[in-house]
C-alpha cells in the first residue's frame, strides 16, 4: 500500500470512529432524557396519588404536583366516581396500556405514568407531564463527553501520520504488520475486559437503581459500606482459608509429577485419569460430590459407618463445610498443576542431573539443589494463578452450599453475586469487586517480589 493510500485510510478510519462516537453519544443522550422524564413522571404520579388520598381534587393535585416538579401536569381518571365531576376521563386505549405495563412511558414532549389507588394496587388513571424548559435538556453532541475522546482520537491520528512520514519504509511495514496481528486480540481485550473493568470502577462510585436506571454519584460511600459490612469481612476470611488449598495442591501435584515423570506402561493412562477432573464440568462435579457427601446415603459416610467411624454432616455443618469444598477443589486442580509441573520437569536439561549424579548427589539432593531451583518459574506461575483462581471461586459454592451453613462457605465472589443480583445493590457489589481486585493485585506483587527475583537468578 502506498503512503498516500495509508494516509487516506487513516483519515477515513478516524472520521468513521468520530462519527460512530457522536452517534453513540446521541443515542445515550436520548436514552438519558427519556429515562429522566419517565422517572419524573413516576415521582409526579406518586405525588398526585398522595394529594388525592388526602382529599385534593385531581386537577388541583395535578397543579400542585406540577408546581413542585416544575412541569405542566394533567390527570385523567378511569371514572369520576368519588372524584370531582369535572375530572377528565381517560381514553380506553390509554387506560388499558397503563394497566398492562404499569410503567412510565416517554412521549414526544414529556412522559406519562399510571396513577394508582391508595392501596397501590389498581390503576385508576394516567398522569401526563411536560417538563418546563431547562428542567431536562439534552447535553448536545459537543460536550465534554465528546470533546475529550474526539480530541484524543485526532491527536493520535496526527501523531500516527507524523510517525509515518518520519519512519523508513521497511520499519513502517514491519510495525504495521505487527499491529495488524495484534489488532483483533487487543480489540477483544478492550471490549470484553478493559471496558467492563472501567465500568466497574465507575459504578463503584454510584448508587445504581436497576429498575429506573438512575445513577446517583455517592463517591466513596459504597466503599465505606463495604468496610463496615461484617458479613463481607467474614467472606474475606473464608476465602483466605479456602485459598490455603493452593500450597497443599501444589505439593501433591509436584509429588505426582515426579512419580509420573517416567516412561512405563500405564503412565499415560494415569496422567489422563488424574487430569480428567480439571476438564470436566464444574457443575457436574459439584452435583456428584454433593451425593458423595450426603449424610444419610452418601458413599463417604456409608464407608465410614462400615468401619465404625462417625459420619459427619459434611456440607451441613459449619465445622466441615469449607473443608469439604477445599477437598473437592484439590481433587479438581491437582491434575492441572501436575501437568504444568510435568512440563517444567521435562524442560530441565538432563545433563544437569547427570552432573549432580557424578558429583555424588543422591535423589533428595538432586531434587533440592537442581530440580527445585529450576522449577521456580513454574512454581511462581502455579502459585499466582492458583491464588487468583481461589479468590474467584463461585460455582462450587453456588451449587453445593449456597454460602451456608451460617455463612461458613460464603466467599467473596458469591457475596458480590448476591449483593448485585439478589439485593440489587450494584454500587456496593462493584465496590466489593474493586476491593477484590486490589487484594489480588497486592498478593500478585508480593509473590513476584518474593519469588520473581530469585527466579531471574536461576
Amino acid at each position: 500500500m502506498s503512503a498516500a493510500a495509508v494516509r487516506a485510510t487513516t483519515v477515513a478510519a478516524a472520521t468513521l470512529l468520530a462519527a460512530g462516537w457522536l452517534a453513540l453519544v446521541a443515542v445515550r443522550d436520548s436514552s438519558r432524557v427519556r429515562q429522566e422524564r419517565e422517572t419524573l413522571a413516576l415521582s409526579v404520579a406518586a405525588d398526585v396519588r398522595r394529594l388525592i388520598v388526602q382529599g385534593t381534587a385531581p386537577d388541583s393535585a395535578a397543579a400542585l404536583a406540577g408546581a413542585r416538579a416544575n412541569a405542566d401536569v394533567s390527570v385523567c381518571l378511569a371514572s369520576r366516581a368519588g372524584h370531582d365531576p369535572s375530572s377528565r376521563l381517560c381514553s380506553p386505549s390509554r387506560l388499558d396500556s397503563a394497566r398492562t405495563t404499569e410503567a412510565a412511558a416517554a412521549t414526544s414532549s414529556g412522559a406519562r405514568a399510571p396513577l394508582k389507588d391508595a392501596d397501590d394496587w389498581d390503576v385508576i388513571g394516567v398522569v401526563e407531564l411536560t417538563p418546563h424548559p431547562g428542567v431536562i435538556e439534552p447535553r448536545g453532541l459537543l460536550d465534554a463527553r465528546s470533546l475529550v475522546p474526539l480530541s484524543a482520537l485526532f491527536l493520535a491520528t496526527g501523531a500516527f501520520l507524523s510517525w509515518f512520514r518520519r519512519t523508513g519504509q521497511l520499519r513502517r511495514e514491519r510495525t504495521l504488520a505487527a499491529w495488524g496481528f495484534l489488532a483483533a486480540p487487543l480489540l477483544h481485550l478492550a471490549v470484553f475486559s478493559l471496558l467492563p473493568a472501567i465500568f466497574t470502577f465507575v459504578l463503584a462510585l454510584h448508587r445504581w437503581d436497576l429498575v429506573t436506571g438512575a445513577r446517583e454519584f455517592v463517591g466513596l460511600a459504597n466503599f465505606g459500606s463495604v468496610t463496615r459490612d461484617e458479613l463481607f469481612r467474614t467472606t474475606l476470611r473464608n476465602t483466605a482459608v479456602y485459598v490455603l488449598y493452593v500450597p497443599a495442591t501444589m505439593a501433591l501435584a509436584l509429588a505426582l509429577a515426579l512419580w509420573l515423570d517416567r516412561r512405563a506402561r500405564g503412565v499415560r493412562l494415569l496422567r489422563a485419569i488424574v487430569f480428567l477432573p480439571y476438564v470436566s464440568s464444574v457443575v457436574a462435579i459439584a452435583l456428584a460430590w454433593q451425593w458423595l457427601f450426603n449424610t444419610d446415603y452418601g458413599f463417604i459416610n456409608t464407608a465410614l459407618r462400615t468401619i465404625g467411624l462417625p459420619a459427619p454432616d459434611w456440607l451441613g455443618s459449619p465445622a466441615t463445610a469449607l473443608a469439604a469444598l477445599i477437598a473437592v477443589t484439590v481433587w479438581i486442580q491437582v491434575g492441572y498443576q501436575m501437568v504444568v509441573f510435568l512440563a517444567g520437569l521435562q524442560g530441565i536439561p538432563r545433563h544437569y542431573l547427570d552432573a549432580a549424579v557424578v558429583d555424588g548427589a543422591g535423589p533428595w539432593q538432586q531434587f533440592r539443589h537442581v530440580t527445585l531451583p529450576l522449577l521456580r518459574p513454574v512454581i511462581l506461575f502455579v502459585m499466582v494463578t492458583g491464588i487468583i483462581g481461589g479468590f474467584q471461586v463461585f460455582t462450587l459454592v453456588y451449587v453445593m452450599t449456597e454460602g451456608g451453613p451460617l455463612h461458613s462457605t460464603d466467599v467473596v465472589v458469591y457475596r458480590i453475586y448476591q449483593t448485585a443480583w439478589e439485593f440489587l445493590r450494584f454500587g456496593e457489589a462493584s465496590a466489593m469487586a474493586v476491593v477484590l481486585f486490589a487484594i489480588l493485585l497486592a498478593l500478585t506483587v508480593v509473590q513476584f517480589r518474593l519469588l520473581g527475583r530469585r527466579t531471574e537468578l536461576v
